[in-house]
C-alpha cells in the first residue's frame, strides 16, 4: 500500500543540506491556494475549522504527489470547503481522473471489487440522439448473488429503477439507487420483439467480485484457442494478498500446459486497475523476462528529484515480471514464477469504451515486442496512473477518513509512447450492441467472440448489422464506483508507494 515520504525517513536517513533545500524549494513553488483578501470571512464554524484541518492534509500531500504540482495550483481557494469540494478545485484542467472519497476503507475495498451490490454489471444506451429515453441492459451476471438468484441474465434490458423509467436526466440518480434493495423494469421478449416489463425486486450484499470471470479453451479446426474474460486488474481482495495473481498465474499455467496456439483476451469491461497486475498479464502473455523493459514513467519534479537522489537516473524504468511476489513486514513473504506462454507472437483482445487505464496500458506496452489485434470499439483513453492516499495516523484518522486516488505518474511504452488519450481505434470495429439478442459470454455465436474467432481463421461466414446502427453507451455500473476506472500503483517494486 501507499506509504507517505516520511515512512521513508525522508528527513531522517542523512540528506545533503543541499537536496533538501532543493526539495523545500520545490514544495514552496507548489503552494498558493491561499491569498490574503480585503474581505476576511467571518470566523468558521466547527465543522468548517475540521475542513481546514482536513483540506491542509489534502494540499500537503497533493503539493507533494500531484502530477500537475509544477504548474501551481489555483490561487485564493476557500479552505473551509468540504473535503471534496476542496479537493476539486485543486485539479488540473486535463485531469478528469483523480478521486476523493469520504471514507478511505471503502475505496479501497472497492478498487479490489468489493462492493455492495446486487450482482449484474450494467451498461446504458440511449435510444437516440433525438430523444431522452434511456435504457439498461445487463453485461454479466455475478455468480453467487441475489441478480443471479433472481434469474437475470447476460442481454436483458430494463427500462425502469424503482418503477421510474430511465432518461438523460434522471439515469445518473436512479442508477445510485441500485446500491441498496431496488427493482428493475426488465423487458419481456418474444423473438426479437419487446413485448412487455415485469418487475424483478433485487437485494444487495457486499460482494467480492473475482477478476477472472471465464476461461476455457476451444479446439477449432485442430487449434487451441485460449479465452479469457478478465474484467479487472487486481492483486487480491485483501490488503497485502496475491490470491487473484495466483489464480490467474495458475490459468496461464493452464494454457501452457495445453499448448494453446492463440490466446484472446476479454478486456470489455475492464477499466483498470493495479499496474502490478497489468505487468504480470504482460509477462504472462509475452513470454519476457525482467531484463526486458516494459516501459517508463514520468512523475513531478519532487518525485523525480527524490529518486533520482536515492535510486539514479534511470529510477523510471520498469521492466517485466520473472515473479509474482507478496510482501509482509517488508520483506518477501511468498514468491511464485510466473507461468509464461512460449510461443505467442500475437494477442487479440476484445475491447470497448469501457475498457481503460490497466487495460489500454497492457495493449500500449505490448506493441513494441508482439502484435496486439482489437476488436470491439474505441478503448476509453487513459495514460496516467494513481496513488492511494489516506491518513496515516491512527489518531488523526479519528477525524479524517478520506482518502483520494490523485493522478500522479504518466506512463509510456519502451518505446516512449504515451500518446493515447483519445484511446485505441479498433482494428476491426463491432458492437455488442448490434444484436437485440446477445449471446452469453464465452458462446463462440457471441458477436464479439465471433468476430475475434473469424479474424483468427480468415472466415467472414458471420452476419452482422451496419455499425452505424449502434447504440452509444453512456454509462455502466462501473460510473458507481469510479475509483475502478484507475490505474494504481500501490504494490510496484523499487517504486515510492511500494518498496521493499
Amino acid at each position: 500500500m501507499y506509504k507517505n515520504i516520511k515512512n521513508f525517513e525522508f528527513f531522517k536517513i542523512g540528506k545533503t543540506f543541499i537536496f533538501l533545500m532543493i526539495v523545500l524549494l520545490l514544495i514552496a513553488q507548489g503552494c498558493g491556494p491561499d491569498e490574503i483578501t480585503d474581505n476576511p470571512l467571518p470566523p468558521p464554524t466547527p465543522e468548517e475549522m475540521q475542513n481546514q484541518v482536513i483540506n491542509d492534509w489534502i494540499f500537503g500531500e497533493m503539493n507533494m504527489y500531484y502530477l500537475w504540482r509544477d504548474e501551481g495550483f489555483p490561487k485564493g481557494i476557500n479552505d473551509r470547503l468540504g473535503p471534496d469540494e476542496y479537493f476539486e478545485e485543486l485539479l488540473h484542467k486535463d485531469d478528469y481522473f483523480s478521486v476523493i472519497y469520504d471514507n478511505y476503507q471503502e475505496l479501497s475495498s472497492s478498487l479490489a471489487g468489493v462492493n455492495t451490490e446486487a450482482g449484474y454489471h450494467y451498461l446504458l444506451v440511449r435510444l437516440s440522439r433525438d430523444t431522452p429515453e434511456v435504457i439498461g441492459y445487463i453485461g454479466y451476471i455475478k455468480p453467487g448473488t441475489p441478480a443471479e438468484q433472481a434469474g437475470l441474465k447476460r442481454g436483458d434490458y430494463f427500462f425502469q429503477v424503482n418503477n421510474q423509467s430511465l432518461d438523460i436526466y434522471n439515469a445518473g440518480t436512479l442508477m445510485r439507487e441500485t446500491t441498496k434493495p431496488h427493482s428493475l423494469g426488465v423487458a419481456e421478449i418474444t423473438g426479437e420483439v419487446i413485448t412487455g416489463i415485469k418487475q424483478v425486486s433485487l437485494s444487495v450484499i457486499v460482494y467480492e467480485e473475482n477478476p477472472i470471470f471465464l476461461d476455457t479453451i476451444y479446439l477449432i479446426q485442430d487449434k487451441k484457442i485460449g479465452y479469457l474474460v478478465y474484467n479487472f486488474f487486481a492483486r487480491d481482495s485483501e490488503d497485502g494478498g496475491i490470491e487473484y495473481e495466483k489464480q490467474l498465474n495458475s490459468l496461464f499455467g493452464k494454457f501452457k500446459n495445453q499448448g494453446i496456439d492463440e490466446l484472446i483476451i476479454d478486456l470489455r469491461y475492464n477499466s483498470g486497475g493495479t499496474v502490478t497486475t497489468a505487468i504480470a498479464m504482460a509477462s504472462m502473455i509475452s513470454n519476457l523476462s525482467s531484463t526486458d523493459i516494459f516501459g517508463f514513467d514520468e512523475y513531478n519534479s519532487i518525485l523525480d528529484a527524490y529518486f533520482r537522489y536515492h535510486e539514479g537516473n534511470n529510477y523510471n524504468v520498469t521492466y517485466f515480471m520473472d515473479d509474482i511476489i507478496r510482501v509482509a513486514n517488508n520483506r518477501i513473504a511468498e514468491q511464485v514464477p510466473i507461468n509464461k506462454l512460449p510461443n505467442l507472437n500475437h494477442v487479440y483482445m476484445i475491447v470497448s469504451n469501457r475498457s481503460a487505464s490497466a487495460s489500454e496500458m497492457l495493449i500500449n506496452n505490448l506493441r513494441p515486442y508482439m502484435g496486439v489485434t482489437l476488436v470491439g470499439s474505441n478503448t476509453y483513453g487513459k495514460n496516467v496512473g494513481s496513488v492511494l492516499i489516506y491518513e496515516r495516523d491512527a489518531e488523526k484518522q479519528k477525524t479524517n477518513k478520506w482518502g483520494m486516488l490523485p493522478i500522479v505518474v504518466k506512463m509510456s511504452n519502451k518505446n516512449g509512447f504515451s500518446d493515447f488519450g483519445n484511446g485505441f481505434k479498433p482494428n476491426i470495429e463491432v458492437h455488442e450492441t448490434e444484436e437485440l439478442i446477445m449471446k452469453q459470454l464465452g458462446d463462440t455465436d457471441e458477436l464479439l467472440l465471433a468476430t475475434t474467432l473469424n479474424e483468427i481463421f480468415g472466415t467472414t461466414g458471420l452476419s452482422r448489422n451496419n455499425v452505424e446502427t449502434k447504440l452509444d453507451v453512456i454509462g455502466s455500473s462501473i460510473d458507481l464506483t469510479p475509483a475502478r476506472k484507475n490505474m494504481f500503483i500501490n504494490d510496484r517494486k523499487n517504486s515510492l508507494f511500494g518498496r521493499y
